[in-house]
């Protein structure tokens, strides 16, 4: 008895990359710019192109993808002492636990340790202690809190 398996299979492409300010980072990234598209594959091999499914830029960092129009919004202007200074860092890392009480949210942390020069994981492994598996978010836009907090600061929902 022959089996048959045919099916379809997208494919990406590279058609370029650089670096972009990345809006779940917050902070400037790589990135790839790539292109999708669809085939029709044999035996789980792709053989015929069926059609461009579109392009996306990818954040090399926090695997992310965006529209390519990412590529024209510009981060924020920082000086070089800000970006720089390790005793900004250590005030934003001894601060963390105040933050989040106060109302911070934990996407707005992870953009200042993150533009401080701090990889996300690890910024991640220190923010995440102090929300003890307990965070909230926000339903209106997203963001989110430590379970003390009861409003949101951005568009002023209840929690």
């Amino acid at each position: 008895m022959l089996f048959i398996i045919f099916g379809t299979k997208v494919r990406h492409q590279v058609i370029g990359e650089g670096q972009f300010f990345c809006p779940k980072c917050q902070s400037q990234r790589q990135y790839k710019h790539k292109k999708a598209s669809r085939y029709f594959s044999l035996y789980f091999v792709p053989l015929i192109p069926m059609g461009k499914l579109g392009e996306f830029v990818e954040c090399q960092t926090c695997g992310v993808a965006f529209e390519p129009t990412v590529l024209q919004i510009r981060g924020p202007v920082r000086t070089r002492h800000q970006a720089t200074s390790t005793e900004n860092l250590a005030q934003i890392i001894n601060s963390i636990p105040a933050r989040l009480n106060r109302g911070v949210p934990v996407e707005y942390l992870a953009r200042d340790l993150t533009a401080a020069g701090v990889d996300r994981d690890v910024v991640m492994s220190m923010i995440e202690p102090h929300l003890g598996g307990r965070g909230k978010t926000c339903a209106a836009c997203g963001l989110t809190y430590a379970a003390s907090v009861s409003a949101c600061s951005e568009c002023g929902e209840l929690l």
